[in-house]
């Protein structure tokens, strides 16, 4: 835990029994989910939102509408890769946002729905973080390293993106929580919660760290907030956690910026 969050912890414990903890505990709540909220893909996830995007990809680009004369019959899915199947790099992903389509490819003409063209209608720091988000949710480029990648495997298999966000990089409501949601692996939250590879592997087993459960301020929020870590215990081997480790690191080491590199 950093310094300056030891000293908030202690703020809220000395004032937590009078109005003024309540509201200044309030008011900091916010300002963290701001700061949450105050990424790339989580931007982008607004600008889609915004845009109208999940009327015809569906909620996260995961439930697409049918699509009659389209070779696939259905608007593409962006979750799974699937969206990725003809896109060889973000700028692909760029054409169809900016044109209705990627760069060297036309539209399918016997496709009942068309992809609209947002080049009027969204800035270009909209259409960054829009890419970020996409490639966010359709975990594109996989990694080349193999524990890194086994790593993915396993967030997918376990329902790790699930409360984490796509690609764990949030940002997931959690009532009752002392942020008031799950923590994304990409963010600071992250360097509270976790020291070392040896606490990451007690949060992943047990559900809780030892330093968390030894701290009776973390223990009255961990007890009350409605969505608490599972314990996946010995379903996961040593080896496996080294790897899911691996993948987190990776995810914290490249963020999504919809920018090509």
């Amino acid at each position: 835990m950093t310094r300056g969050s030891k000293l908030l912890w202690a703020v809220v414990l000395l004032l937590f029994a009078g109005e003024t903890a309540v509201i200044v505990f309030l008011l900091t709540r916010r300002n963290w989910r701001r700061t949450a909220l105050d990424t790339a893909v989580q931007r982008g996830h607004a600008v889609a939102v915004r845009s109208g995007c999940f009327g015809c990809h569906g909620p996260a680009g995961a439930d697409p509408i049918p699509n009659p004369g389209s070779k696939s019959g259905s608007v593409p899915k962006w979750t799974g890769g699937t969206w990725m199947m003809w896109n060889d790099s973000p700028e692909d992903v760029r054409g169809w946002i900016l044109n209705g389509h990627p760069p060297g490819r036309q539209p399918d003409k016997d496709a009942l729905i068309a992809m609209p063209a947002f080049r009027d209608h969204l800035s270009d720091g909209e259409v960054d973080d829009l890419v970020a988000y996409v490639l966010a949710v359709s975990q594109f480029g996989w990694p080349q390293d193999q524990d890194v990648a086994a790593g993915r495997d396993l967030a997918v298999q376990y329902g790790c993106f699930g409360c984490h966000g796509p690609e764990g990089r949030g940002l997931i409501a959690d009532p009752g929580s002392f942020k008031g949601y799950i923590p994304p692996w990409d963010s600071p939250d992250f360097e509270d919660l976790v020291h070392s590879r040896d606490e990451f592997g007690q949060w992943v087993q047990n559900g809780v760290s030892e330093r968390f459960r030894k701290n009776p301020a973390a223990n009255a929020f961990l007890d009350r907030q409605a969505i608490r870590m599972p314990a996946y215990g010995d379903r996961l081997t040593q080896a496996q956690l080294d790897q899911l480790y691996a993948y987190v690191m990776w995810v914290r080491g490249h963020p999504r910026e919809g920018k090509e590199k």
